[in-house]
Parts: structure tokens; sequence; C-alpha cells
């Protein structure tokens, strides 16, 4: 017979609904209003490290959202107050303890939020869903490479990386690109150093790794990107967004020449996002949450399967 059972226990699903509760009192509290965008549409991501899963419907080509980005965008450049939402988002990504294709993310906007703003609520959001988590420290992606590796990210040029990749295992690493190995060296060498009892927030991510933020403005070689962990495990990514139209669309083009040299398929930049921000997108910082994540750290679970309903 087919295994019908549920892979999440009643106990932890409970929990996971506590979670969301909270979630929603969170932002209630601050007159963030709750908003639905479709889990279709007829564009996606170009962003190379992401592959979107497609949907034909009638002949025609759509893809499920990789995150409510884009369409929460275009409802800010219409007059949306600051929103969020809890949705599901999906990546054409391998599974693993930490990985599913099918995910929950919470995810909100605040207009005229500075990196510092948007980093201190996205933490008093996770320790208020996660109690465990006790304090919170800030770490500039410089001054974390500089930490563990004794040097900076002016410093580390693809050799330097190519040598530090392959000490770390990754061998014949000579076509990667200096993110790929960056992105590599960063998780290995660097996350893997994370106190698991704290919340570490790495910010100013290199420029280049940040196709959807602000570039920093006294330093052109950062931009205003964060990410945070519960020891080497990411549990958000967000930004002070771009707003300019032109520059965006520069990147989306990088994106795409990127695809191409990867060999990946091509994927049409959406006209949606840029009219909306030749429109005029305000001035904002936005952040993603994995709520699997969340209920995995609250609940002391192993493995995503057992936070959600099925591991189908």
């Amino acid at each position: 017979m087919a295994d019908w059972q549920p892979t999440a226990s009643l106990e932890v699903l409970t929990h996971r609904a506590q979670l969301l509760d909270q979630t929603r009192e969170f932002f209630a509290a601050r007159n963030v209003l709750e908003v639905e965008t479709p889990l279709l549409g007829r564009h996606t991501v170009t962003d190379p490290n992401i592959e979107s899963f497609e949907v034909m419907l009638s002949d025609e080509q759509y893809y499920l959202q990789t995150s409510p980005e884009y369409a929460m965008k275009r409802l800010l450049a219409a007059g949306a107050p600051d929103i969020y939402q809890i949705c599901k988002s999906f990546r054409r990504e391998e599974r693993g303890a930490h990985h599913h294709p099918e995910f929950t993310l919470i995810e909100w906007y605040r207009k005229g939020f500075s990196l510092q703003e948007i980093m201190n609520e996205t933490a008093a959001l996770i320790t208020l869903l996660v109690p465990s988590i006790k304090q919170t420290q800030l770490i500039s992606y410089d001054q974390a490479l500089q930490t563990v590796l004794n040097l900076s990210l002016a410093e580390l040029d693809e050799n330097k990386l190519s040598a530090i990749a392959a000490k770390q295992g990754l061998q014949g690493n000579q076509g990667l690109s200096r993110d790929q190995l960056l992105d590599f060296v960063f998780s290995q060498c660097v996350a893997t150093t994370f106190d698991k009892q704290l919340l570490t927030i790495i910010y100013h991510y290199p420029a280049s790794q940040a196709a959807l933020a602000k570039i920093t403005q006294d330093n052109p070689q950062t931009a205003e990107r964060f990410e945070v962990f519960c020891g080497e495990l990411e549990l958000a990514n967000g930004y002070v967004e771009l707003t300019d139209p032109e520059e965006q669309l520069k990147r989306f083009q990088k994106d795409q020449t990127i695809r191409k040299q990867r060999r990946l398929a091509n994927i049409d930049i959406d006209p949606g996002l840029l009219a909306a921000q030749q429109h005029g997108l305000p001035e904002c910082a936005g952040v993603a949450v994995g709520l699997d994540r969340l209920v995995m750290l609250a609940t002391q679970s192993s493995h995503i399967k057992h936070v959600i309903s099925f591991d189908s």
C-alpha cells in the first residue's frame, strides 16, 4: 500500500500554526498589510542561480513563482502601503535536509527603511518565533572573510579562491566564476564558523551578488544586501531595493549573459516589474524568511520533511 501518513507530527504542525499566528500578529502590530499574489506567472526570475518550474496551460508557458518579490513590488508601485505575504514558493533544486522544491516564505517590504532598520526588524521576527535564539551579531561580508581567511574581499582574486576551494575538496574548479568560487568558499569556510546559538547577520555582500539591491553609497564594491544565519543555516535574504529601472534592466541583461555562458535556459525579462519601476517604485527595503527552517529550529527538527505535512 502507498504510504499515506504525514511526515510531520501533529505536535509540530500545531507549533507551525502557532508561528503563523505570531507572524500575523507581529505585522498587524506594525500596520503592515497582508497581501496575496499569484503562484503562477507568465514570467520568472533571470537569476542564473535559480531554476523555475515550467507549467503549460493551453499551450502557453507559465512558471511557478520562486518568490512573490516581483508581484509585491508591482503592488508597491501601484500605491500599496507596507506589505507582507506568507506563501508557497517553488525552485528546481536538489532535495536535502534543509531544501524542498516547494517551501513557504514570509516576505515583506517596508517603505523608507534603511539597511539597519530592515535587519533589526528581521532579527526581531526571527527571535520572536524562535525564542531559544537569545542574541544577534552583525558582521560585514568583508569582516567575516578577514576573520576566517585573513584576506579581504578585494584580495580574493580567482586564483586565491580557486586554491582555497581546492583545499575544501572542490577539485577542477578553474571553470567557475569568481562569484561561484566566493559562494563555495563562504559556505564551506566562513558560514561553518557561525555560532549555532546566535543569529549571525552578514551585510554588505559583493555588488556582483545583489542584482536587485542598491549599491552601498560609500563603497561601490558592495551592495545593501544582507543574509541571516543560525549557525551555518541560512534563514533570510534581504536588501534595500534597487529602484532605478535602467540599472535594473542592465543587471537582468547581465543575468541573461551568464545564463547563456552556463548553457542554461534563456529566461525573458519580466516586463511587468520594469514597467512598475518606470512608473515609480518607492524607496523601500524587503526581506524573505524561510518559514520551514524557522519551524525546524523552533521544534529542533533535523529534516525539513518533519515540519511539512507531506514530503511529496
